[in-house]
Formats: C-alpha cells, structure tokens, sequence
C-alpha cells in the first residue's frame, strides 16, 4: 500500500511536469546535393561544424533524391559540407536563426583514381563538459587495446586490485552506452578484458551525474560505442594475443550499417585466457595483547576461462518524428575454472615451524548475463519537444562449485590429518524495469527534463555444503541453505539545463522510494525495508572569457547493498578463511562538493569535498580464538575525504601531447571492531599521480605511441592501510594497407613495479594480505578493416537502469 501511494503521488507530480509548455526556438535546415553537371547525389555525406571551433556538431546522409535535412538545430553559425566517394562540396557557411532551405550543395563530379589512401591518427583528446570528462580514444594507439587496458590508460581512473576508483573513489558504475553493466564486481574485469576496444569512440567520466541517471552509485564511466552515421556498411575483423605467464587469446568481429531507415550495429569477440595470481596472508593471532603464533599463507591461483561477448544496437526510423530501438548486452562464460593451491605454515611466538596444512580448490564456474532493452522515442516538434519510453529485462545466471581438499601436516611436514568438502552455489537474478523521459525547451537556451521509472528485481541464491569437518567455536557453514530477495524501486526526476551570457547551468531533483524483502531458509524472521530518499544535483560553470573557467558541483547520491552481499550465507574458501553476507547492512549516502577552475583549457585547479555515511566496505577480520580469517562486507560508519586536484594537459607540439594529474587528499574512515566493538578512526594524507604521453610519428602519421604511468602513495580503506604501487605502460599502433589494416604492440607493467600490500594492526588485529598479479603482459594485436571505409561513426547514448549490483 505504502509503495501504490508512493506511486501515486510521483506519477501525480511527473504528469503535471509534463504538461510544461515547449517555448524552445530550435530550427530545421535543409538542402540537397548535386553534382556540377546537375545529377542528384543519393546517399551523400553531409556534415555540420560549429564556426567557433570547427567541431563536428551533426551529420546526416542525403536521400534517393539527392535531399537532406538536419533537425533541431539551435541558433549558431555553421560550417557544411557535402561529400560523396573522395569528392566534397566547398564549405558553406551558415547562420541559423530560423528554418533555412540552403539550396543546393555542388559535388565536383570528375572521377577518382585512388592509388594510395593515407589515414591520418588522431590523438586522444579531452574535453571537459559542465558535469563530466570526456576521453576520445578512435584512432589512437590505444583503440586495439581492449577496454580494460583503456580505462587504465583514462586520465582520472586507476585501477586498485582489480577495482576501478576515480581519483580514489570506490562505487564507480560502469556504463555502456548509457546502459549499466549488470555484472557483479568481480566480473567486471572478465568483461572488460575480453572486450575490444576498436568499437569505442570515447570514454565519459561523469564524477557527479545529473538528475536523469539512477542516484544508486557515485562516479559513472560510460563507454560510448560506434554506430554509422551516413549509409553504408563497412566491419572488421581482428585478433590480439598476449602473453604473461601463461597466454590469452582474444578474436573478435564489428559490423556496422546504415540504410534509409535501418542503422545497425554487431560486435562480437571470443577470450580465452590462462592467468596466474599470487597471494599471501600473513596472520598474527593474539591472545593478552601477545602473539602466539603466525600463521603464513602462500596462495597460487591459476585461472582458465572461456568468454563470449556480444552486442547489438538496432535502430528504425518509422517517420521523422518516431524512432524504435533495440538493443542487446550478452556474456556467456561457459567455462572458468580455478585451481587454488595453498600452503599455510604455523610458527610459534619464537618463530619457529609448528605445523601446517596443504589446500587444494578447485573450482568451476559458469554464468549467463542478457540484458535486452526496446526503446520508443517521439517527437513532437521541430523545436526539440520529445517524449522517449524504455523497457528493460536483464537475466543473469550463476554456478559455482568447488572442491576443497585440506592436508595437515606436522612440525617435519609429515602429513597427520586431513579436511576434503564440496560446495554448490548457485544465483539467479531477474531484473525487469519501465521509464519514461520527458524533454521540452525552455526558450532559446534552456532545456527542461522530467521522467519516471520503476523497477523490479527478484533474485534467488541458494547453497549447499558437503563433508566440512570442523569443531572450532564459531565455525557454522551453511550445509544447506536458500536466500530470496526482492526489490521494488520507484523513482522520478525533474531538471532544467541552461545557458546565458557566460553561465552554464544543470540543476535537478530525483526523488527515489525503495522497497526490500528478504527470506532466509534458516530463520523465520523476514527481512523487510522501505525508504523514500531525495536527491539533489547542481552543476554551475562561469565563462568570463576564452582563458577562465569557474565550475561548480553538488550531487546526492545513495549505494544499495549488492545482493550477493546481502546474502546471509557462510561460504568457505579455504579451511582457515570464509566470507560471509550481511542481512543487516544499510544503504550509504554520499554527498560531493567540487569547486573548480581552469586556464586556458591547459590548467584546472579542483577543491572536493566528500562525506560518505555508512559506506559499505568488505572487511578482514582475524578470529583469534578460531584461528580464522572472517571476509565480512559491513558498513563503515562514514568516509570523509577533501584535497585538491591539479590537471594539466597540452598540445605541446603537433606529434605529442601530455596530460598529468596530481591530486592530494585526505581521507579518513571510522568502523567499529567486530569483536570489541571499539570505534577506530584511520586517516592518510594520499597523493596520486598519473602522467600520459601521446606521440605521433612519420609523415604520414601512421605511428603513433601511448606511454602511461600511474602512482598511488598509501591509502586506507576500510580498516586497511594500502602501500604506495606504481605502474608503467607503453602501447604501439602502425596502420598499414592504409586503412585496411592495423598493427598493434603493448606492454603493461614494464617494470614488474605492481603489487599492492595491506595491513590490518589495531588492537587485537594484525594481518597483512599482499596481492601480487602477473601485471606484466606482452600483446600483439592485427585487424583489418573493409567495406565502405569513407564510413564516418557516430555514437549512442540511452538511458540505463541498476543493472550493477548482482
């Protein structure tokens, strides 16, 4: 009842928001194409430039008869030209105030042998917008990476035990095209790894996103991918292989066309990887304040997985003013398999050997993720008026077993016991989910946005434990259990974007009421939670001239806990370590404060603020009496960091251009003790740093270079303390055949400097685990590209839904 009233009201409110009149003044301009003998040109390139800085605004592809338009072109002066197989118009310039019919476009019409194509490699390229950052990558060394090499390389993003962070900043969402990628956070490195990144344009940091986006979340990184702008079809096919250790494959296709109506979009790559990661524990129990024994786990684990990612985006134009889409999102992981070997060796307090015991486990995984999304838009008017309605579904599967065979052995490593179980675990997860956006401008320079949303999800974990052999006080596995959990989300928004004089400004409101039930096979007390929370956005930025930037930005935000962390079942990694749920973790709230300001587009000096209440964290706790390790996801009682940022980038000469960031900060968190129940606060000045230089060679500009290097001084984390890592990069591009064909060449981790050590010591904890990954990879990558390769991309933005937190 609670959530029908809810549902109500926010409908209520989002009707009334709706019938704001449009007042906008955007315009319509038109033309054809011909060539200079007369004849119409069909399926000619037309293209749109701003006047002030000569970027590409818009294109369009002119019809059978030779016609084009361009719709909802705001008042501006403009550059266009037509183009059509290596011939082109001369530019037009236009100034746009009212409907406009430019007459006709003139092709030169004398043919073109064409002996030699010379494909000219843009370098990466930053452009910061009111409320986020974007990196262009298409054409520069790194477009043959795949994306988790890309994000690397992405100024302000590092990468911290197979975690992205922006600046430091956990909870980063990951988004493609506009949609949330439904994976959990240990998958995400799986998908991205094995997904190439010649299909990518660009790579949006949104540190504080605006009204329309989910308030779940904090920083989002949006990987906007291709589609064709003008009518043809061209595709590619490609392979990259890399070798650490062990080697990795990854095989991959892209196919892109454009008819009248149609445009569609395939891609599709096959991984299959071999990976070694280390690992050590080193546990110091106590009893009384002193150390009786330490307890020193050395873990290798070898991973092989088989991976499968596609993607589809799918768009029909039914007439000028309404547009069907569809797309699909798919990873299908048939085979990963693990074999964790660990030996685990006990010393007294004098350091001398005890005992010990050997563990083996083996495990296999398997999972489906799908996400299909059908999308409607309407518009009303020529002036920008329109109305757009998503549906979504996402079906994600998961199995893993695993078989774990513990030997103990003496003080002369004789073996004198021993401790073999099974696990079976298994997730599904259903999400389903309808939205509806509404937008209208406000006048000439003003745009005003409302929408709706409501999903639904329904997930359902269950478990079974076989053979454990423990006695230990506490030790309590799950032998046979089942979780079901359900969500209900409604949620609503409004917001006004605009522009006068040398102000910009975006500004909104999410309200979001929230609906959760849990039931646990071995408790009858059911699990039940319901909130309404707001959530404000603001983003302001001064221009008083070409040199000075001022920026301002607020944003609310609120992070639910995931489901599998949630889940209250106790599941064994090995003899000595477990990870548990947690049914009563509570969502967080953060609100962030960025004052900023840049110089000549080269210098932006930033001040952030950043308070975090109840932030979820996954702790390490030692069992002094159990002789146990406890990974237990719980929520810290706040976050606190403020610093500054300093960004410099250059175009330093016409074949290198640099970016460096430098930000300090500090950053404290307050937890309680899960034994004493102490509440200990921890605090560390951090410095990052990141430097990347992109570098163009020959004169046909064939060759181009990207160099990165990363550092990141100690940092705490929860109720850890991380040591300072470092990192290089380097990666190669040689284009060849023209545009057929691209060579590409990489090593991460140049000088084997990664790894990444933290330490647990207050009271009666001290720990140190040290995560050491085979960082250093050599790649070699060859594509070749074919079809119609005057084929310009252009790329697809929608709106998402939570498809993160399984």
């Amino acid at each position: 009842m609670p959530l029908f009233v809810t549902m109500l009201k926010v409908s209520t409110l989002f009707f009334l928001l709706i019938c704001i009149p449009a007042m906008g003044q955007e315009y319509k301009v038109s033309g054809h194409v011909k060539q200079t003998d007369g004849t119409e040109v069909a399926f000619a390139n037309i293209l749109l430039y701003k006047v002030s800085d000569t970027s590409f605004f818009k294109g369009a592809a002119s019809d059978e008869k030779g016609f084009f338009s361009f719709d909802n072109i705001i008042h501006n002066q403009y550059l266009i030209r037509a183009s059509y197989i290596g011939n082109h118009s001369p530019y037009t310039m236009v100034e746009v105030n009212s409907d406009l019919d430019i007459g006709p476009l003139y092709i030169d019409n004398k043919g073109q042998e064409l002996n030699e194509v010379v494909v000219v490699s843009q370098k990466p390229s930053l452009e910061q917008k009111v409320d986020r950052l974007v990196f262009n990558i298409e054409n520069t060394a790194l477009s043959d990476s795949d994306l988790w090499d890309v994000l690397k390389s992405t100024p302000t993003v590092f990468v911290m035990n197979d975690e992205i962070t922006v600046k430091g900043e956990r909870g980063v969402q990951i988004m493609i095209n506009d949609k949330k990628v439904n994976l959990p956070p240990e998958d995400i490195l799986n998908l991205l790894s094995g997904t190439s990144a010649k299909g990518v344009e660009s790579i949006e940091v949104i540190t504080t996103p605006p009204a329309k986006y989910d308030a779940e979340g904090g920083t989002l990184i949006n990987i906007k991918m291709k589609k064709n702008l003008v009518a043809g079809y061209n595709g590619s096919v490609y392979n990259r292989y890399s070798q650490g250790v062990f080697p990795r494959q990854m095989l991959g296709t892209n196919h892109y066309f454009k008819g009248k109506k149609l445009e569609l979009s395939v891609n599709y790559s096959f991984t299959q990887n071999k990976i070694l990661t280390n690992y050590t524990d080193i546990t110091n129990f106590i009893e009384e304040g002193e150390i009786t024994d330490t307890w020193t786990s050395d873990l290798e684990v070898i991973y092989r997985s088989k991976k499968h990612n596609t993607s589809a985006f799918l768009d029909y134009a039914i007439n000028d003013n309404n547009n069907l889409s569809f797309s699909a999102l798919a990873t299908l992981t048939p085979s990963y398999l693990s074999r964790d070997f660990s030996d685990t060796k006990i010393q007294d307090a004098n350091g001398s050997n005890t005992s010990g015991f050997l563990t083996l486990n083996d495990a296999k995984f398997e999972s489906i993720n799908a996400a299909f999304y059908l999308d409607y838009k309407h518009k009303f008017n020529d002036q920008g008026s329109n109305l757009a309605v998503n549906l979504h579904y996402t079906h994600y599967d998961y199995d893993k077993d695993q078989e774990l065979e513990t030997d103990f052995y003496d003080s002369n490593r004789v073996i004198v016991g021993e401790n073999n179980f099974n696990t079976f675990n298994h997730q599904h997860t259903h999400l389903y989910s309808v939205q509806s956006d509404f937008v209208s401008p406000l006048g000439e320079s003003a745009n005003f946005e409302t929408g709706i949303k409501y999903a639904l999800i329904d997930s359902e974990s269950y478990i079974t434990q076989e053979g454990f052999d423990r006695e230990q006080e506490g030790i309590e596995p799950t032998e046979d259990g089942l979780f079901l959990y359900d969500e209900g989300i409604l949620a609503s928004y409004a917001s006004v974007d605009a522009k006068w004089n040398k102000w910009s400004l975006k500004s909104g409101l999410r309200a979001e009421y929230t609906e959760t039930k849990g039931d646990y096979s071995h408790t009858e007390e059911k699990i039940k939670n319901h909130y309404l929370e707001f959530f404000p956005t603001l983003f302001l930025q001064f221009n008083p001239n070409r040199k000075h930037r001022f920026g301002f930005n607020y944003k609310r935000s609120i992070i639910r806990p995931s489901y599998s962390k949630i889940n209250p079942i106790q599941v064994f990694q090995s003899n000595s370590s477990v990870v548990e749920g947690n049914v009563n973790l509570k969502p967080s709230f953060k609100n962030s404060v960025i004052f900023s300001y840049s110089y000549n587009k080269d210098y932006t000096f930033e001040l952030f603020y950043r308070y975090h209440r109840d932030i979820m964290r996954l702790l390490t706790f030692q069992d002094n009496e159990s002789k146990l390790l406890r990974f237990i996801t719980n929520n810290v009682d706040r976050e606190l960091a403020y610093g500054l940022d300093f960004i410099y980038r250059k175009d330093v000469t016409r074949f290198w251009d640099t970016y460096f960031l430098s930000s300090y900060f500090y950053g404290a968190e307050r937890f309680t003790d899960i034994q004493s129940q102490n509440k200990i606060d921890q605090g560390l000045w951090t410095l990052l740093l990141q430097f990347s230089n992109n570098l163009t060679f020959l004169e046909d500009r064939s060759l181009t270079a990207n160099i990165d290097f990363s550092y990141v001084s100690p940092v705490i984390t929860g109720n850890s303390r991380q040591e300072f890592y470092n990192e290089w990069g380097i990666t190669l591009k040689k284009n060849v055949w023209g545009k057929k064909g691209t060579v590409t060449m990489g090593v991460t981790d140049v000088f084997r400097q990664f790894k990444l050590r933290n330490t647990r010591k207050y009271d009666n904890q001290f720990n140190i685990s040290i995560y050491k990954p085979d960082a250093r990879i050599f790649s070699l990558g060859f594509r070749y590209n074919f079809g119609n390769m005057k084929i310009r991309d252009n790329y697809k933005s929608k709106d998402t839904d939570e498809r993160d937190r399984l």
